[in-house]
């Protein structure tokens, strides 16, 4: 599967990316890692195949995909793993901070499919995973702004596994719960929401980066050539939860 292909990760800040990268790597995949919001743009010398690039700018990411195409034949995957949680109430968040939250969630996935979606579309070949939250569709209750953000990626994933779909390159969601690798989160900025969560979950233990890493190698390979367009939910079942019994 890895044999030539390359995969970009769009954030490689996020707490999964260093393990999808290496999961990736495993299997033969050269992965591109970008890290937005770094005042020094360009290239990275002390990551492997590191860049600087803001993925909510188009002449940014089309000078990314540039600079890949002038050193590899092209991009095979996209990853968006852009996440960015700005706490915010309705009745309080500026206008700035909420085009914020949209630019950094939203418009990332926009900004990154238009450049590369349309890359990997004139080959005919690809993969776009939108690495998600739960609250693409759960309401966060204290950040608004990052869940409206969300649910927009969640619905561009659907229109473009409908567009791209017809020219080969398959979009999928992963809709991933609160992480072990968030634990420090969980207990100060969101601990009312997943106060107890393990009690919430009934697999009795929060996602961890390799979870997400093998979902990622999964959507990208040709066991599954015709997923296209789905919402994977990995939660392990906090999104049943009702009460204890």
């Amino acid at each position: 599967m890895g044999t030539n292909r390359t995969a970009l990760i769009t954030d490689a800040s996020h707490p999964a990316a260093a393990a999808i990268a290496a999961r990736l790597e495993s299997e033969g995949i050269t992965v591109i890692n970008n890290y937005p919001r770094r005042s020094d743009k360009g290239a990275i010398g002390e990551v492997s195949n590191g860049y600087a690039f803001d993925t909510w700018s188009l002449a940014d990411m089309k000078m990314l995909l540039d600079t890949i195409i002038s050193k590899r034949s092209g991009v095979s995957y996209l990853i968006h793993t852009d996440n960015v949680i700005l706490r915010s109430k309705l009745e309080d968040i500026s206008e700035q901070d909420f085009k914020k939250a949209l630019d950094y969630n939203a418009k990332s996935a926009f900004i990154t499919t238009k450049v590369f979606g349309e890359h990997m579309a004139q080959k005919r070949d690809g993969a776009i995973i939108y690495l998600s939250t739960l609250h693409d569709e759960k309401p966060t209750g204290c950040a608004f702004a990052y869940s409206t953000a969300k649910g927009a990626v969640k619905m561009l994933c659907k229109e473009i596994a409908l567009f791209y779909g017809r020219k080969g390159v398959r979009a999928n969601v992963i809709e991933a719960d609160y992480m072990e690798e968030q634990r420090e989160l969980l207990d100060s900025f969101l601990s009312p929401f997943n106060y107890d969560a393990e009690t919430k979950i009934p697999l009795k233990r929060l996602v961890k980066a390799e979870d997400i890493a093998g979902v990622v190698s999964f959507l990208i390979s040709k066991d599954a050539a015709f997923i296209n367009g789905a919402d994977i939910r990995l939660d392990g079942g906090h999104m049943l939860y009702y009460g204890d019994r």
